[in-house]
């Protein structure tokens, strides 16, 4: 019985995972404001998760709801876009939110998830943009998958037991595999930089990371998932955490001429 609610859940899980790499490769496809709604849309649900992981008043996610989309607004493209400017607004309003009464978490969350949505822009704005966002992505979609079947397939010494006990050694050196051999690929038939085969296996480990800081608030939160929003997935921070950490990498890899 266990066995079949295993593979039920399996097959939902990769159903409705199926079905949002299809949007969200579709919207990367089409880039501009198209991708920007996605980006805007999906950050207001993250942020809003986050806050509900580190038990913020709704007054001031309210606020970091505003300050998000006031910096997401000057992402547009046909705003200032991507540069620099457009990222120090928005960390200056997350530095200007965490001085408001117990409001420093979630000011964290505006930072962090806004800075990782201007990131996929910017790296879609590139030369080759949509074959590097669609690498960044690919590299952490492969992790969780290779992570996934590796570890359940393998088992072995747990890789934090106190944070994520379900996750292995085995899982990670499993997703950091899948995601050299997915990044090889799009490097490949995309005609990215070699230098990027090498980055694809670190980045599982960053994506892994970022796994295991959500992990680790949901744990000091009670709660097994971030959301509901996500039938057989849980929130969609729970689907993100990994692509947080990763993007801002790439982007800052990149913005600064070493990929």
């Amino acid at each position: 019985m266990a066995a079949a609610e295993a593979k039920s859940d399996l097959g939902q899980r990769s159903v409705i995972g199926i079905a949002l790499a299809a949007v969200a490769i579709l919207l990367l496809w089409l880039g501009g404001a198209s991708l920007w709604i996605l980006l805007t849309i999906g950050a207001a649900i993250a942020l809003i998760e986050w806050a509900g992981l580190v038990r913020a008043h709704r007054a001031r996610l309210g606020i970091g709801l505003l300050f998000l989309l006031v910096g997401m607004s000057y992402a547009l493209p046909m705003l200032w876009g991507t540069d620099r400017a457009t990222l120090a607004l928005l960390l200056i309003a997350a530095m200007l939110m965490a001085m408001f009464p117990k409001a420093a978490l979630t000011a964290v969350g505006v930072g962090y998830i806004g800075t990782a949505a201007i990131a996929i822009l910017f790296l879609r704005e590139q030369p080759l943009g949509f074959a590097l966002a669609l690498w960044t992505l690919a590299i952490v979609w492969a992790t969780d998958i290779g992570a996934y079947f590796a570890g359940r397939a393998i088992g072995g010494p747990r890789l934090a037991p106190v944070i994520s006990p379900n996750k292995t050694w085995a899982g990670l050196i499993g997703g950091m595999v899948a995601a050299a051999i997915v990044g090889a690929l799009i490097v490949k038939f995309g005609h990215l930089p070699t230098r990027a085969l090498w980055l694809a296996p670190l980045l599982a480990v960053v994506a892994q990371l970022g796994d295991l800081l959500e992990s680790g608030m949901k744990r000091h939160a009670g709660v097994k998932d971030s959301g509901k929003i996500l039938p057989g997935h849980g929130g969609l921070l729970d689907r993100i955490d990994g692509l947080l950490p990763v993007a801002i990498l790439v982007a800052a890899l990149v913005a600064n001429g070493n990929l």
